[in-house]
């Protein structure tokens, strides 16, 4: 007798809606457990590149001391920016930024606009392309890209064009100028240095000197007004004093210009502009109008945050990197003690101390 066939029932393996939902839980929270990780380690990394950065110009600052017997100048003054035709030290106008271009692999762009009569069309060109070529090393990763960006320069003294670019280069870094009191070549009213009104005015009347501690345009830091420091110079030693750090800036001025007010000074010009807020700091100086708070290292922050301009900073959190005169790369707490900050911002106080 013929047996019919049995058909095999086959199961069906499958999840559950809650099973699948558990899942997709799980998986959430491991993104969520590991998205920190992540992003700590890239910015561990941009840590490191921005001290990188500062161990190459701090590098490029002491070549400089070998070719020229002394550290960068700091230039003039906000009306002048750099001229390819004024040489090294106090003869040059422009930023210590651009003094060190030579000796960071940088040679041609501190050759643009040499042998070219200021007031012609070619010299508006090159000291134009100048003005929107970026230096990586100029900018901290965690912060910005190195491109051009919106400035307000206000009024020059010489190559007036700049003042009507859309953009210019900036950078991160400022050179330490000490516990001065006046700390930038354009300051507020009796602040400011003698400027001549253009190249032809050169020493009519004379340039702002000063020799005598206790006077107000005196100069405690390494780099600064017409500055000309040697090793000699740095009486507290070169291990103990700053030479360049990082500076403080706003995240909301990072991309475009704060509307007004003292929060953008530090950041309103560019790279190559000569002694002035956005490419010098200072510490704090117990006989100063401005509060102690005003000074001290701090890590970015929103808000135009009055007067940031004054102080190093950084977008690190728990402190910044600076690279001292002896070219050690170190980190500075934003806890620091400001009379410990002060002493290593002052290179003859005679306080030789260490970072923190």
């Amino acid at each position: 007798m013929h047996t019919p066939c049995r058909r095999s029932s086959l199961s069906t393996a499958g999840f559950t809606l809650v099973e699948l939902l558990v899942v997709i839980a799980i998986i959430a929270t491991l993104i969520g457990l590991l998205l920190p990780a992540v992003q700590s380690a890239r910015e561990a990394a941009r840590r490191t590149q921005c001290k990188n950065h500062l161990k190459q110009l701090g590098l490029g600052c002491i070549t400089h001391l070998d070719a020229q017997n002394h550290l960068p100048s700091g230039g003039w003054g906000s009306k002048y920016t750099a001229d390819a035709n004024r040489g090294n030290g106090p003869d040059q106008p422009g930023s210590w930024y651009y003094a060190i271009l030579p000796y960071i692999e940088e040679q041609s762009l501190a050759n643009l606009g040499a042998g070219l009569s200021v007031t012609s069309g070619p010299f508006r060109t090159a000291s134009t392309q100048l003005h929107v070529s970026p230096v990586p090393s100029f900018h901290c990763p965690s912060r910005r890209a190195a491109k051009p960006y919106p400035h307000v320069w206000g009024t020059l003294s010489a190559q007036s064009w700049v003042q009507s670019m859309p953009a210019v280069v900036k950078g991160d870094y400022a050179a330490n100028s000490g516990d001065s009191l006046t700390h930038a070549g354009v300051g507020f009213g009796s602040e400011a240095y003698w400027l001549p009104t253009s190249y032809a005015a050169i020493g009519s009347p004379s340039w702002t000197v000063t020799t005598d501690p206790q006077a107000r345009f005196y100069q405690t830091g390494v780099i600064h007004y017409r500055s000309k420091t040697r090793p000699k110079d740095v009486a507290d030693g070169t291990s103990k004093t700053y030479l360049i750090g990082e500076k403080f800036l706003s995240p909301d001025g990072y991309e475009t210009m704060l509307p007004g007010g003292n929060g953008r000074f530090g950041d309103n010009q560019g790279a190559w502009a000569g002694f002035e807020w956005d490419n010098h700091r200072v510490a704090w100086n117990p006989t100063s109008s401005y509060q102690q708070a005003d000074y001290q290292p701090r890590q970015d922050r929103a808000g135009i945050d009055n007067p940031g301009f004054l102080a190093f900073g950084s977008a690190h959190s728990g402190g910044l990197n600076m690279v001292m005169c002896d070219g050690s790369v170190q980190t500075v707490s934003y806890d620091i003690d400001p009379t410990a900050h002060r002493y290593q911002a002052n290179r003859l106080d005679g306080q030789a101390v260490n970072a923190n």
